[in-house]
């Protein structure tokens, strides 16, 4: 297929893996949206429709579990959350869903992101729980003894901060990755890549948004705001619990880059 200016073929093995999700791939536009560690995805178009082709990384480093996370988006579509699927292959690694065009935003809006928070931890859904030891023991089990050495230190600290903070009370349905980029649709109001999607703490996930959209003292203030107004719960005890949970995130990131491949 000839290249167009400003697209990007995705390569013959990827388009002959495609043809029993996407029949004509070979006859779609391509362009590369984002290549980062875990992944790469495309938008595949033609004059009619378009879709977001996702191209999985190995599953030694990440753990998830796509089978099980189609199987919930599926259910967050039904809802309106999420995109409409078209098709996953386990073998070749590959996801198709429905591509959502989004207009551009320059700025990160804390109150669509505590809006997109509160509904995500609103769904009744069908899914597993976050186990934070074992997913960190994971991580650990791909550094070299040497490296893993400190983070052990930190993880057996922040294990006793977890068990004293997990109340029955504060768990739902949370994303856990939830970026400004991760909103879609004209008013922003679906979510994509729900790979780390799972019942869990909602201030792990209040943390985990603050600590991937990189978010400043002002910004974390009025997205804390933000939820408590649209939640109903007191302002103070989301910007306490929050807080809480901030350092059990970065370190939670810090040893998923640490293990990077």
């Amino acid at each position: 297929m000839e290249k167009r200016v400003g697209e990007s073929y995705p390569g013959d093995e990827l388009v002959r893996t495609l043809v029993p999700i996407l029949p004509n791939a070979s006859a779609l536009s391509w362009q590369l949206i984002r290549q980062g560690p875990a992944n790469r995805v495309f938008k595949a178009s033609n004059d009619v429709e378009a879709w977001a082709v996702k191209q999985l990384g190995p599953d030694t480093f990440s753990a998830v579990d796509y089978p099980n996370v189609y199987r919930l988006q599926q259910q967050l579509s039904d809802v309106g959350v999420a995109p409409a699927l078209k098709g996953f292959d386990k073998h070749a690694r590959i996801w198709v869903e429905s591509w959502i065009e989004t207009p551009g935003q320059q700025c990160i809006d804390t109150a669509l992101l505590a809006t997109a928070l509160w509904r995500v931890h609103q769904c009744d859904v069908d899914a597993p729980t976050l186990a934070l030891v074992p997913v960190w023991q994971h991580y650990l089990e791909q550094l070299p003894s040497r490296e893993a050495r400190p983070f052990v230190a930190q993880r057996d600290k922040l294990t006793q901060m977890l068990a004293k903070h997990s109340r029955y009370d504060d768990y739902c349905f949370c994303h856990n990755d939830l970026s400004f980029a991760h909103l879609v649709g004209e008013n922003r109001d679906k979510v994509i890549d729900w790979e780390y999607a799972a019942i869990g703490n909602r201030y792990f996930d209040l943390a985990a948004c603050i600590v991937i959209n990189e978010l400043d003292t002002t910004q974390i203030n009025s997205l804390c705001d933000a939820y408590a107004g649209v939640s109903g719960f007191q302002r103070e005890t989301v910007r306490q619990q929050t807080e809480i949970f901030l350092p059990i995130v970065q370190f939670t990131n810090d040893l998923w880059t640490a293990a990077l491949p």
